[in-house]
């Protein structure tokens, strides 16, 4: 897959970000009537397909790809390293909602994990010292920030580091379904 390619098969807006199906050349078509039928179910159609974790996706020869990396690769001409949705919409493709980072700065704008049992990321009760505590991992490392039985104490230590370290602001947000 590369940047020509995408551009032959797909057309890419990226003021509404979607991503539509071009019509494609009989010669792409082992059989003259595959190439038709396709061109009639998909030419001019959006891509959006869904995948389990709700991230767009298509088929290209027999691949999968999530549409928001191709969108990358159809802009910029190269594949991204980690794709990070801004908003943490993550069917929203328009191109000012994307980002390449790393894997460390899309850490840094991730919601709450559904997991989380405190109400805020990074920070836990520790039931046999009956004290509320702060942790943070950053660049691969786990860092104990405080505890206290105040609970707010210690989300403050927390929301401070992450202020520190350049977190988004909607980091440790909760999903909005």
């Amino acid at each position: 897959m590369n940047q020509e390619l995408i551009k032959q098969l797909t057309y890419y807006d990226p003021k509404t970000g979607l991503m539509m199906w071009k019509k494609r050349p009989l010669s792409m078509f082992k059989r003259e009537s595959n190439g038709r039928g396709w061109n009639t179910l998909n030419a001019g159609k959006v891509l959006a397909s869904v995948d389990g974790k709700g991230y767009i996706f298509c088929s290209i020869m027999y691949k999968q790809h999530r549409v928001h990396r191709l969108i990358w690769l159809y802009v910029h001409g190269k594949w991204p390293n980690i794709i990070d949705h801004i908003n943490g919409v993550i069917t929203d493709n328009r191109l000012i909602n994307l980002r390449d980072v790393t894997c460390q700065q899309n850490h840094m704008n991730q919601r709450i994990s559904s997991k989380n049992t405190s109400g805020v990321t990074g920070v836990y009760f520790m039931k046999a010292k009956n004290i509320w505590c702060a942790q943070m991992k950053f660049n691969g490392k786990t860092y104990h920030l405080g505890s206290s039985k105040d609970k707010s104490e210690v989300v403050a230590i927390r929301k401070a580091e992450e202020k520190r370290l350049g977190f988004s602001e909607r980091h440790g947000e909760s999903h909005a379904y």
